[in-house]
């Protein structure tokens, strides 16, 4: 009798130990995130991470760096192609946010020791004109409610080992990578004819890593990000506001980030004949 007693005794303990360890487990590793992403050090697999916990990890991390980074700027959607989906055993994008600091102006100098794992892709950035975009029906509906068309260059920040595979939730328990994005001139959306039409090219310099893409392979066309976006934020009671920026996910494969300018240009966006975007790494 007295043996059993202490199994049970144990079992409970067991019990409580790992109880305790699940309740602390998403402001642990929140915690744990916010060290590496601030120190640009790299973060070590989560297993055990679910969907849930991955989304309330995330919102801690958003929430730790804006008392440094300021408020949410804008909303983006990672991982918008079907094929990158299907490897990591989903079916949609991911949602990343942005905060103020984290957008920079075109010409804007970064230091490549500033992030853990970076890397950079053209991207295409619209800006929320009002309120009416949260009730939005149709396509038309959904663009008239955007004002600005912005060229793109993101950075991400894969933050994890580079050695070892990624899974969804854990992008997102690291806000889906997001680091910077530097902005190019604004475009009127009354200056835009067709934002499908629209192509682009990123280089460096020294014409290394010269890739191309186009603005119709964001799932299929870019109006589908901004109402995928729209839905995700309104069931999350999270509605858009006038300025909102929405980055509607990569148009070019990864590039690798080293010393020198990278340069971004798109044609087909308006009536002149190119439009551009540029970061330099140190």
């Amino acid at each position: 009798m007295k043996f059993k007693f202490t199994l049970l005794i144990f079992a409970a303990a067991a019990i409580a130990l790992f109880f305790s360890r699940s309740e602390n487990f998403v402001p642990r590793t929140a915690l744990d995130i916010y060290h590496h992403y601030i120190d640009a050090t790299e973060a070590q697999a989560i297993p055990g991470l679910t969907p849930e916990a991955a989304v309330e990890i995330q919102k801690r991390v958003v929430y730790a760096l804006s008392e440094n980074w300021g408020g949410i700027a804008g909303y983006k959607a990672a991982l918008t192609n079907p094929d990158i989906q299907h490897k990591l055993g989903i079916k949609q994008p991911l949602l990343g946010i942005f905060l103020n600091t984290m957008l920079k102006e075109s010409g804007a100098v970064i230091s490549i020791k500033s992030a853990t794992h970076p890397f950079a892709e053209a991207d295409l950035l619209v800006r929320v004109k009002d309120s009416s975009i949260n009730d939005a029906k149709t396509d038309e509906e959904l663009l008239a409610a955007i004002d600005q068309v912005i060229p793109f260059i993101e950075i991400p920040d894969r933050l994890f080992s580079t050695e070892k595979p990624l899974t969804a939730d854990m992008l997102t328990a690291i806000n889906t990578g997001t680091r910077y994005g530097v902005m190019g001139r604004p475009i009127p959306m009354e200056d835009v004819k067709n934002l499908n039409l629209c192509q682009v090219g990123i280089v460096y310099d020294d014409h290394s890593h010269l890739t191309t893409g186009q603005c119709s392979a964001l799932m299929g066309k870019p109006v589908n990000v901004i109402r995928w976006l729209r839905d995700t934020l309104l069931e999350r009671n999270y509605p858009l506001k006038a300025g909102t920026f929405l980055s509607l996910g990569s148009l070019t494969v990864p590039i690798p980030v080293k010393k020198g300018r990278l340069t971004a240009v798109y044609t087909g966006l308006n009536t002149q004949s190119h439009v551009t975007v540029s970061v330099t790494f140190k």
